[in-house]
Parts: C-alpha cells; structure tokens; sequence
C-alpha cells in the first residue's frame, strides 16, 4: 500500500515542505507544529518531517540553489532589466544601504550589469534608479527613475 520513502523520495518530500512554506508565507517552525507532526504519522507515517533548522539551513538553500540554476538556464540569452533602489540578499541583508552616494551606486550598477550578463546571459536594456543621478552614464539603456521618489512621499 504504502510505498517506502527511498532517499529521492525523502528529498523530493522535504523540497515540497520547502516550497509550501515560502509559497503560503508559512513560518519555518510550521513542520515542528504537533498537530502536523500527528497528520504526518497517521497518513504518511514513512515521510519524516524535517526540523524548522533543517528547512532554514539545509533544505531551503538547496531548493533555491535549483530554483537558481533553472532560471539562468532558462533566461539565457534574453533581455531583462535591472532595478537598484531597496536590493535585498537572501540572508535579508541590504546590499546597497542609505550612506550609498552615487558614484557608490553607479559602481554597483555597472558590476551588477556585468554579473548578469556574464553569469546569466542576459542582455541588459534597462535599469531603474533613484534619480541620484548616474542614469546619464547609461546611454544605451531606458533609465526609468524610480517613481517613489518622484512622488515625494
């Protein structure tokens, strides 16, 4: 009836859990939930339920490695744009923060441009700024300026 969870299964199965948990904004701490862990042992007793630390540090990442890898295979050779204002890494970290001028940010842009590019096979034809000013240094790209700051809100 039931089938034995091999190690693709288990894989498979804790990349699911991973991929719930971001698609539902679900806290990590869901898969420790006991009523869960009950529904678990009762209807799919061969699947184990990773720990929250487990999904954070181990499964997430791994999935998102995959997810990675998938959209650079598949965004070769297309165009794309670059967006510079409020840029955020995976570990929730800013990677441009407020004290950033704009010969800092331009230097950004341009490393960023050459990143995708090189790594992704992306043509980049536009990138929207701050309006601090190094839009101009990009002739052969559309350089919307970011509309939260024209709105001054």
């Amino acid at each position: 009836m039931w089938r034995v969870f091999g190690h693709a299964h288990e894989a498979d199965w804790e990349a699911g859990l991973a991929r719930v948990t971001a698609s539902a904004e679900l806290p990590l701490q869901w898969v420790e939930n006991p009523e869960w862990l009950k529904l678990c042992d009762r209807f799919i007793p061969q699947a184990k339920a990773p720990s929250a630390k487990v999904l954070m540090k181990r499964v997430m990442p791994q999935v998102l490695r995959g997810i990675k890898a998938t959209a650079k295979e598949e965004s070769c050779g297309a165009v794309g744009t670059l967006q510079c204002d409020g840029w955020i890494g995976e570990n929730s970290h800013h990677l441009l923060g407020n004290s950033c001028n704009a010969e800092e940010l331009l230097k950004q842009i341009i490393e960023s441009i050459n990143q995708v590019e090189s790594e992704w096979g992306v043509i980049i034809i536009a990138c929207t700024t701050d309006a601090s000013g190094e839009s101009h240094k990009f002739p052969h790209l559309v350089t919307p300026d970011c509309l939260a700051h024209q709105v001054g809100c």
